[in-house]
């Protein structure tokens, strides 16, 4: 990933992105870090309450033999106090960034932006690419053009919540996490009506048990190809139009740039999808406990979206003769 910080293009393009900074997304951060102070306080204020209160409570309770069920109600009141300690940080991250992610997102393009926004869940699941959830968390949100291509972007993560009731009644949920990471969707400029999937591969033993409902495996000459991927498709001949030897190299090129993370890849609806699973949080422009003057984290988050941007241009997403 390190060689596409060193290209012309990115060094061209960060000059011009140290100058937007300044004089568009520097005084939106200094504005929010007014607001971070503000917020800041009030979780101090929060947490020396829990501090002062909660131990001298409990003491209250245990030297007065008081029954059992009260010590279960202040244990709970505790866990409160804590949620609401959370309360700023949660509030302050849900005012400030919807004011500076889009300011961001607008310097590659034009691009809207939601707060714990996500991609459609019926076209996740009709991808293919995920197991079976049924709960999803959004974080954050794009939508808009890059180059002439509508992408949308969102920050997500898939749950599988299994709910249960033990023998004496008493409820029970288990999170079993599907996906983190990045999600991100293209409208692709060539027509297509099937539905075709690449998945990573999951070696010779993995592969021989893994289906898809309704796709079969499709078989392809490119070796090196199929030693990292493996492609089902309900339509074998479109599978090898959209799958040209070229668009497999970028693909190719696509994986050594995520350095060899576990992308995988759905064509349906005329549209692409691309996930990308990291732990890493995303576009986090402001912090909370420092000063949102970083010029530090910002280039970090340019350098987020300047990656996938370069999806576009790698995969040619942008060019209409074709993949």
């Amino acid at each position: 990933m390190t060689d596409l910080f060193h290209t012309t293009e990115y060094v061209d393009l960060k000059k011009r992105f140290d100058l937007y900074y300044e004089a568009t997304l520097l005084p939106i951060l200094q504005q929010n870090d007014k607001v971070r102070k503000r917020y800041l306080i009030s979780f101090m204020v929060l947490i020396l309450m829990a501090i002062l209160f909660y131990p001298a409570m409990l003491y209250l309770l245990f030297n007065n033999n008081i029954a059992k069920e009260y010590i279960g109600l202040s244990l709970c009141g505790s866990c409160v106090v804590i949620m609401l300690a959370c309360g700023p940080m949660y509030f302050y991250k849900k005012r400030v960034k919807p004011q500076i992610m889009p300011e961001f997102a607008n310097f590659f393009g034009k691009f809207s932006y939601v707060f714990e926004g996500k991609i459609d869940d019926e076209i996740l699941r009709a991808s293919s690419l995920f197991t079976e959830y049924n709960n999803s968390v959004g974080d954050d949100y794009f939508s808009g053009i890059y180059d002439g291509v509508h992408i949308s972007i969102a920050e997500e993560k898939l749950l599988k919540i299994h709910r249960t009731r033990t023998r004496d009644g008493q409820k029970t949920e288990t999170n079993k996490p599907i996906f983190s990471g990045v999600c991100i969707l293209f409208e692709m400029n060539k027509k297509f009506s099937g539905h075709t999937v690449v998945l990573k591969d999951r070696g010779a033993l993995g592969n021989s048990f893994y289906k898809i409902k309704g796709l079969k495996n499709v078989r392809l000459e490119d070796s090196v190809f199929e030693k990292y991927f493996e492609v089902f498709s309900d339509n074998q001949i479109e599978a090898r139009y959209l799958l040209t030897t070229a668009f497999m190299e970028r693909m190719l090129k696509l994986r050594d740039l995520y350095e060899g993370k576990s992308i995988q890849f759905s064509f349906k609806f005329n549209r692409l999808l691309l996930s990308v699973p990291t732990h890493q949080d995303m576009f986090e422009a402001n912090s909370f406990f420092k000063s949102n003057l970083n010029k530090q984290k910002i280039d970090l988050v340019f350098e987020q979206f300047y990656t996938i941007f370069s999806i576009v241009k790698l995969l040619k997403l942008n060019q209409r003769i074709g993949i």
